[in-house]
Formats: C-alpha cells, sequence, structure tokens
C-alpha cells in the first residue's frame, strides 16, 4: 500500500502537467484563431496533413519498397508486428503526453528567451547611458506579442546618435545567435545523448532561439522600426545586406538543424516511436514556419513581408515530408545516433 502512495502521487502530478501542457495547446490555437482565420485554417489543414496523410505516403512508399519480398516474410514481420504492437490508449496517452510536454516547453522556453533577447537590449543600453533601469521593459502577452526593450531610439537618433542606437538594437539579435552556437554545440557532445530529458529542454531551446533571429531577418530587414530597422537606419546601411547574408547564414543553419541536430534528437529522446516522431517533426515544423515565418502572412499587402509569410506556409508542408522519420536518410541518421550513444 506504501509503496502504491509515490505511484499514486506521481501519477497526479503528471496527469496536472499534461493538463497544463493541454491548456497552453488549446490557447496557442485559439490564438491563432483571433489573429487570422487564415492562420487557423491553415493550422487546421497542417494538422490532417501531419496525422493522417503524412505517415499513408510513408507507408504506401515503405510497402513498395518491400513488395519483393516473399509471402512468408511478410506473414513474419506482420506476425512480429503485432505482437510488438503497443495498445491504442497507451499510445493516445502517449500523444498527448507529448504533445503537452512539448507545448509546455515551447511557451517556457520562449518566454525564457524572449526575456533574454529584451534583457540584452535593455542591459546594453544601460551600460551606454541610454536608459537608467534594465528591467525596465515592456512586459507583453505570454504568447510573445507586444514585448518591447522599452528603448528611446527616437531621442538617441533625433541627438546624432545613430550609431550608439545600432549598437543597442543589435544586442537582441546577438544575444540569439550567441545562444544559438552555445546550444548546438552543447548538443553536439556525446556525454549529452546519455541525457534525453537535457538533450530535449537544450534542443527545443535551440531551435526556438534560431527561429526568432531567422524570422527577424528574413520577415522584417526592410521594416522601418523592429531591431534590424534600427540597425540600418542607424549605421546608414541598405537593408539588403541584412536581408542577402542573413538569410544565406539562416538557411544554412536550418540544414544543420535538420539533417543533423532533428535526426539526433528522434533517435534520442523518442527512440523506436514512430507516432512521437512523426508529433516531433510536425512540431518543429510548426514553431519555425508557421509560429514565426507563416504569421507574416497577415501584414498582406506588406512586401515582403506577407511575400516570406507563403514561402514560410510552404516550407511547413514540405520540410515533415522530407525530414520524414521514414525517410532513408533520417533512419540511417537516427541508427547512427543510437549506437553511438549505446558503444
Amino acid at each position: 500500500m506504501s509503496g502504491s502512495i509515490p505511484k499514486i502521487i506521481l501519477g497526479s502530478i503528471t496527469f496536472f502537467l499534461v493538463a497544463i501542457g493541454l491548456f497552453l495547446l488549446f490557447a496557442i490555437t485559439m490564438e491563432f484563431l483571433e489573429t487570422s482565420c487564415v492562420l487557423c485554417v491553415i493550422l487546421g489543414i497542417f494538422v490532417v496533413y501531419s496525422a493522417c496523410i503524412l505517415p499513408a505516403i510513408d507507408r504506401r512508399v515503405e510497402h513498395s519498397k518491400s513488395g519483393d519480398e516473399d509471402t512468408g516474410n511478410r506473414r513474419y514481420r506482420v506476425k512480429k508486428e503485432n505482437g510488438l504492437k503497443i495498445q491504442r490508449r497507451r499510445r493516445y496517452w502517449d500523444l498527448i503526453s507529448y504533445l503537452a510536454l512539448l507545448t509546455g516547453t515551447f511557451v517556457v522556453v520562449h518566454l525564457v528567451v524572449l526575456l533574454m533577447h529584451e534583457l540584452s537590449h535593455s542591459l546594453l543600453a544601460v551600460l551606454l547611458g541610454a536608459k537608467q533601469d534594465p528591467l525596465d521593459i515592456v512586459y507583453g502577452s505570454w504568447i510573445g506579442s507586444h514585448w518591447d526593450e522599452n528603448v528611446d531610439y527616437t531621442s538617441l537618433f533625433a541627438t546624432g546618435k545613430g550609431t550608439l542606437a545600432a549598437t543597442i538594437a543589435c544586442a537582441g539579435p546577438f544575444s540569439n545567435i550567441l545562444l544559438f552556437i552555445i546550444t548546438a554545440w552543447i548538443l553536439s557532445i556525446k556525454a549529452m545523448k546519455n541525457h534525453p530529458r537535457i538533450f530535449h529542454c537544450i534542443f527545443w531551446t535551440c531551435i526556438v532561439t534560431f527561429s526568432m533571429v531567422f524570422e527577424y531577418v528574413y520577415t522584417r530587414s526592410f521594416q522601418a522600426h523592429d531591431d534590424f530597422g534600427n540597425i540600418t537606419h542607424g549605421l546608414g546601411i541598405s537593408p539588403w545586406w541584412i536581408f542577402i547574408t542573413g538569410t544565406i547564414l539562416g538557411i544554412i543553419a536550418l540544414y544543420y538543424i535538420i539533417t543533423q541536430l532533428l535526426p539526433t534528437y528522434l533517435a534520442i529522446v523518442i527512440p523506436n516511436n514512430r507516432l512521437l516522431q512523426y508529433t516531433a517533426v510536425s512540431f518543429f515544423s510548426f514553431i519555425i514556419f508557421l509560429f514565426y515565418i507563416g504569421l507574416r502572412i497577415t501584414n498582406y499587402p506588406d512586401v515582403p513581408e506577407w511575400w516570406c509569410g507563403v514561402s514560410g506556409i510552404a516550407a511547413l508542408f514540405i520540410v515533415p515530408f522530407l525530414a520524414s522519420p521514414a525517410r532513408g536518410w533520417v533512419k540511417r541518421r537516427m541508427k547512427a545516433d543510437f549506437w553511438e550513444r549505446n558503444l
């Protein structure tokens, strides 16, 4: 009886945390609905695509590749798979729990990284004499909107301190870039692969900080305000320099994340669970290409912001197909990481 009490407590805590995660997921969906009906429709189509269409395509492809096997081998394989099949109820609980974990992790990490971004601006402004209190920033909503470093850039430009304003504006993106480099390096350490929970947290921190700065460069380089608008104004340079250079570097970093970090995450955190792997890849695509970049379609008819948003929507559907856990290159990468971890 005494041994069952800790299990009851642990189960209650788990259920409570799952409930919080699901509530946050519902709240994000409602935020999308309030922001734009188009975004909500795209989200709904993406859920159907990720949950039904993509797995069906992958199963058809895998079956076609194994079509040359003899009947005896197929029967053996089916029998073996049926023997190892997880009960449907258990699979649903795993999916719900993991979705709640992903949502909770994302919201917490998103707010922490956003706070770091704004405080980097504010702290440097204090050090350079542009404001008095580093904690005097605009604290926005829990979803991440309406946050601001509360630095009076207009006064700095009016008094001829454009270079100072540009320096302060650089602090936020620089902190994101630095955090991305540090987290990507930590994830590459072999010893880290023995700690899946820590790997999970650092991986999503890496994804969020990358998404935040890449979205800035890709969709907001030409805006008159925001960080890069203040940088180009203060330094008197063309926004094309930031847009082209930042986009190229961002695509290189994105390629590294998709081909190296994402398969490693699947192998370390959720090995041998195709359902959760599909969920992770879809959530990864949702964060980068819809929550951050795709959101810019609401800027219509501003160019190039809404064009960049459209490209994000396209990538939202393309990347999960290319990086599906059923792809041969992803399987090979996961297998290599799995054996490296167990050596």
